[in-house]
């Protein structure tokens, strides 16, 4: 036999599970956070839990640090939107930041608080590593660990390239899945379910094959575009004036773990998401749809270019979709069921996913043991 045992039932549900994973997981791998272009200017942050870490990613004047998202005075969060541009002022007593978390203001401190500047030393916002890969932002909780590009190993020059050349923004967006966020991983983890789930589309746009790569817990699946796919992006790209990637011409997908999937389709049209965990049954699955970047001295009509693209557009939102429905329909089943699943060869980046799980929450540190 060559089928080997998935996860079983009880760590897609299980709260104890769930806070395990915030650290042995989350606050101990590099996670993405977003793309250099979203901290363009000056005042520009981006804020994301990791594990049970909040954290802000800021450009102060051209220099970008990721510092935890609490005020020292009373807790309160330092910035409360998902992304936006503001100084690192808290907005319920106007203390203030610099770039590397020291504290720069506290109204009425002569008065009513006096602190020296040792005292204000201590109050400094922790800082957390911050690296780049390409165009891509990675933040790790952890004091300690390997570098980003020790931790993505060959997939460090492959994301380096792809985040450069395709920086065309189309769409970005968040869906709510009712699901854990191992089995929102899993949907894009295999393409044995595109005939079952996806009759209507992704099996029409492409085979149900795979070739796998992988590096740790980070996996490559390259999947051969139907030849109508083909035919569709050709025009396309006539259209909108550009040309493929000269590296990546089917569908090519990459998983970084934990969280991190982007698919690159006909070297044309790049969708990256992250699977967020907002508890043990609830993920947020963030979208980002970015094309090849266009030949800088050619132009293609904008209302021609909105009409293609929404054609991708909504596809990508009926692929997600159908993968809600079916994901949400496994994680109702997890509680009434008390053995494993089942993965066959045809389903072995979800193994890899699974082995990296396992060395994270068995470490020493974990309270999850045997796994």
């Amino acid at each position: 036999m060559i089928t080997t045992e998935s996860l079983h039932p009880v760590y897609y549900y299980a709260i104890n599970t769930f806070e395990q994973e915030k650290f042995a997981v989350f606050e101990n791998n590099w996670i993405f956070v977003g793309f250099r272009d979203e901290l363009s200017k000056n005042n520009d942050f981006i804020t994301i839990t990791i594990g049970n870490t909040p954290i802000l990613v800021q450009n102060f004047n051209g220099e970008l640090s990721a510092l935890l998202n609490i005020c020292s005075h009373r807790k309160a969060k330092l910035q409360q939107e998902k992304k936006g541009n503001r100084s690192l002022i808290c907005p319920y007593h106007c203390w203030s930041y610099k770039s590397n978390g020291a504290l720069a203001g506290v109204p009425q401190n002569k008065t009513d608080f006096g602190l020296n500047e040792t005292t204000k030393k201590h109050l400094s916002l922790k800082k957390f590593a911050l690296e780049r890969c390409g165009e891509l932002l990675f933040v790790r909780v952890s004091q300690t660990g390997p570098s980003l590009s020790e931790f993505l190993g060959p997939y460090f020059s492959i994301l380096e390239t792809i985040s450069t050349d395709f920086n065309d923004h189309i769409q970005e967006g968040i869906y709510s899945w009712k699901t854990n966020w191992k089995l929102a991983c899993e949907t894009v983890l295999e393409v044995y379910h595109v005939a079952g789930t996806h009759p209507e589309t992704f099996a029409k746009f492409a085979r149900a094959e795979c070739e796998i790569h992988y590096f740790n817990g980070h996996t490559t699946g390259n999947t051969p575009l139907q030849e109508a796919t083909h035919k569709w992006w050709n025009g396309a790209r006539k259209h909108l004036k550009i040309n493929p990637h000269d590296k990546f011409d089917e569908y090519n997908h990459f998983f970084i773990y934990p969280n991190l999937a982007i698919g690159l389709t006909n070297g044309s049209l790049m969708s990256l998401q992250t699977y967020e965990p907002v508890d043990s049954v609830t993920t947020l699955l963030n979208f980002r749809l970015r094309m090849i970047n266009p030949p800088s001295e050619i132009k293609s009509s904008e209302a021609l270019k909105a009409a293609v693209c929404m054609n991708f557009t909504k596809f990508n939102h009926t692929i997600l979709e159908e993968d809600r429905i079916v994901a949400e329909s496994c994680q109702s089943n997890m509680t009434c069921n008390n053995t494993p699943g089942l993965l066959g060869k045809c389903e072995d980046r979800i193994r890899y996913f699974h082995s990296a799980w396992r060395e994270d929450i068995n470490k020493p540190t974990g309270i999850i043991k045997h796994v």
